[in-house]
């Protein structure tokens, strides 16, 4: 049997100005902290949040979130749970930014 499961999140951009490093190393990916624009970061982790919605065991580290040449976000995550496919997107918008997920999962 195969299941869909869809995750959504928001974030506010401006709460992602001024984070520790201590803060952003607990949520993000060394990778992740690349560009350390606000937008960014609020993206990334509307999308981090999106995928710990589905899985409600990830921890941050679980989760990370790539960038393929053609700017289209890559989701790997660090524990196996059975997904067949999964599509992301992430946008963002004047104070906002926002991530949907959605997996195709193999249930037995």
């Amino acid at each position: 049997m195969i299941k869909v499961k869809v995750g959504c999140d928001i974030a506010e951009i401006k709460r992602f100005n001024k984070l520790d490093s201590k803060i952003l190393n607990k949520i993000f990916h060394k990778n992740e902290l690349k560009n350390l624009k606000a937008e960014s970061l609020a993206g990334l982790f509307a999308a981090k949040e999106s995928c710990k919605k589905v899985f409600n065991n990830l921890n941050w580290h679980d989760i990370e979130i790539k960038k393929k040449r053609n700017g289209k976000p890559l989701l790997v995550l660090k524990k196996d749970k059975d997904v067949l496919n999964y599509d992301l997107s992430i946008s963002h918008d004047g104070k906002y930014a926002i991530a949907t997920v959605i997996f195709l999962i193999k249930k037995p």
